[in-house]
């Protein structure tokens, strides 16, 4: 017997079309990244400055859909860990989750903790928000306040002594689904992927989210950055990456709803690395490497 497939003359699929609108995309995507880093929010920084990066929290509002509450305590031991070290902290879009959730008091109500923490970095200029596409309230896209923390697009670390650069940003731009058509996408997260969680289907739900092409998306970035010679640090695709010895500068910070682990990056004595915190035996946070840290002067 002849499969549907099979009965399909190859000339039916519109070949030209799909490579067209595949082109279309790319360009999209790169003029997004364009567009963000050229309205990006600059800082200074040196050597000797410690800064931390998380992204993907998903900070929610305390339910079975919260993928973000097994991780709190975990994830506040961690950043009173970098406070009272002096780092400054960098949030790499999605911190909160405001595609299931309408309004931010909701989720603050649920993870004051967090937001206190959040305001002890900021009240030492020492917190940096970046927008994600699940922070993204109405069509406020672009920049906006988190309770009365200021978030932008993107940043970008300028070295005081080299004048080279690293854009900070979360990545969603090279993602049309998320970035253009986001408002279906958050309908879909609200109104379908929400309950789903609730009813307690985690491994669907799990499975959803892997089909996301992380490959294209970071093929995307990793031809942004090597016509732009920028090295990167972005979220959105929750899995944390660091290039090879040699390779194109993309750094990714992961994600904070792991099951029972955070990831993230630090940049401290002019080296950059990929760390996990975790929960011990005793219920105290640990940090582990992930990956030998690698001296930023050979990568950005």
């Amino acid at each position: 017997m002849t499969s549907l497939v099979e009965s399909i003359p190859l000339d039916a699929f519109p070949l030209e079309q799909l490579v067209a609108l595949r082109n279309t995309l790319r360009t999209r995507a790169y003029r997004r990244m364009t567009q963000a880093f050229e309205a990006a929010k600059s800082i200074l920084f040196d050597d000797h400055s410690r800064l931390v990066f998380f992204s993907d929290l998903h900070r929610g509002d305390g339910s079975r859909a919260d993928a973000f509450a097994q991780n709190e305590g975990l994830f506040v031991q961690a950043l009173r860990h970098y406070y009272r070290r002096g780092f400054t902290y960098v949030e790499v879009g999605d911190g909160d989750e405001l595609w299931q959730n309408r309004r931010l008091d909701v989720v603050k109500g649920a993870h004051q903790r967090t937001f206190d923490t959040l305001h002890a970095f900021a009240a030492e200029n020492r917190l940096h928000l970046i927008v994600g596409n699940h922070d993204i309230q109405g069509f406020q896209r672009h920049r906006m306040t988190k309770d009365g923390l200021p978030a932008h697009e993107g940043l970008v670390l300028r070295h005081t002594r080299t004048d080279k650069e690293i854009f900070v940003v979360h990545g969603h731009q090279v993602d049309f689904k998320s970035d253009g058509l986001y408002r279906i996408s958050r309908f879909v997260i609200r109104h379908i992927w929400r309950h789903i969680q609730n009813l307690g289907f985690t491994e669907v739900a799990s499975t959803m989210e892997e089909s996301r092409n992380r490959g294209t998306l970071r093929q995307r970035v990793t031809e942004w950055i090597a016509k732009h010679k920028k090295m990167v640090i972005c979220g959105h695709t929750h899995t944390p990456k660091v290039p090879l010895v040699g390779g194109l500068p993309y750094f990714n910070a992961g994600s904070g709803v792991f099951d029972g682990y955070i990831t993230g990056l630090e940049i401290q004595n002019g080296e950059i690395a990929l760390v996990k915190w975790l929960c011990s035996e005793w219920g105290s946070a640990e940090r582990w490497l992930m990956a030998p840290p690698q001296r930023l002067s050979l990568v950005i």
